[in-house]
């Protein structure tokens, strides 16, 4: 019978002490994977919001860059890891969605194999052309490439990223014959631009709006419905009567899944805190052009499944072969 009322009592304390251990999580450092580079968007964000959180918890978020392969391979180390709160992962959909539908063989499931925390932020997309093209508007811009068959080219940063396919998208509403040119990140793209190597390109508001300013590119559209504040004068593509071409690159927080839901819900709702209430990362996140998407899980899930869908049939209509 005393056992029997230990056993009770070890049975009624197990939810107690999943609730404990949430309620001290973390008590060590808390490692982001980033799955691009030092320097870009994701990074930016990422170094930001992983400060605030340290302030918050009393811990260190430490980010770790883990570049390779359009996003695949930090996307991969970060699946793989122990699922207990202490290992993050900073993704867009550039890495989250499409490289892994880029790839014969998915290395893992965008939607099954992580449990999503919150988005972050977005940015439009803008359509750049090389500053010497007969064309200033996207409508002399198409009439042009009909008038030159096979002969205009667009560039990206990789095959299979979010740049390539928005360009895909903006070729096949237009009915264009334009072909991609892939290049190693964004760098070595927007050189090819401004050297007229490629005629045109999508590109980050925050990339674009020095080089419009300085005529060394020149801005025709936004993806996206509304106007970008660092770039007021110029229109949607959506204005100028092109629809479908819509697309945002969204950067936003995933753990493993498996990781405890306390401790998920625990990061969430710090996350949404800081986006919604920061002034100091407001105010960094609005001069890089980025929209402020805080959103709770399920939100965030459902848009994971929504452009999943999107790409893949995208994706199934042309041939891509990521880098």
């Amino acid at each position: 019978m005393r056992l029997t009322k230990i056993l009770c009592a070890g049975l009624l304390a197990l939810p107690w002490l999943a609730a404990a251990q949430a309620s001290v999580y973390p008590d060590r450092p808390v490692t982001f994977i980033v799955p691009f580079a030092a320097g870009g968007p994701t990074d930016l964000a990422a170094r930001l919001l992983s400060e605030k959180l340290a302030d918050s918890f009393g811990q260190p978020f430490v980010v770790q860059n883990r570049a390779g392969a359009t996003g695949l391979i930090g996307q991969t180390q970060a699946m793989r890891a122990k699922p207990d709160g202490y290992t993050l992962l900073i993704a867009s959909n550039s890495s989250h969605i499409l490289a892994p539908l880029s790839q014969p063989k998915m290395p893992y499931d965008p939607v099954e194999d992580f449990a999503p925390i919150s988005l972050l932020g977005q940015y439009p997309l803008v359509l750049n052309v090389f500053p010497d093209l007969p064309a200033n508007s996207v409508d002399e811009l198409i009439s042009l490439a009909k008038k030159r068959p096979g002969q205009l080219n667009f560039g990206s940063v990789g095959a299979g990223s979010v740049i390539h396919m928005t360009g895909e998208q903006f070729k096949k509403k237009a009915g264009l014959d334009i072909l991609h040119i892939p290049y190693n990140g964004t760098p070595p793209m927007t050189t090819a631009l401004m050297a007229g190597e490629i005629e045109m390109h999508f590109n980050s508001v925050s990339n674009t709006k020095p080089l419009a300013d300085g005529g060394r590119v020149r801005a025709l559209a936004v993806t996206g419905d509304k106007r970008a504040p660092l770039l007021p004068n110029v229109p949607t593509l959506a204005e100028i009567g092109m629809e479908g071409v819509d697309a945002h690159v969204w950067l936003g927080a995933l753990a493993p899944k498996g990781t405890p839901q306390p401790i998920l819900e625990q990061l969430q709702t710090e996350i949404r805190r800081i986006l919604e209430n920061d002034p100091a990362l407001r105010k960094v996140f609005h001069e890089n052009g980025f929209e402020i998407v805080a959103s709770d899980a399920a939100t965030f899930a459902a848009r994971i499944g929504k452009e999943q869908a999107q790409w893949k049939e995208l994706m199934s209509s042309i041939e891509v072969h990521a880098k």
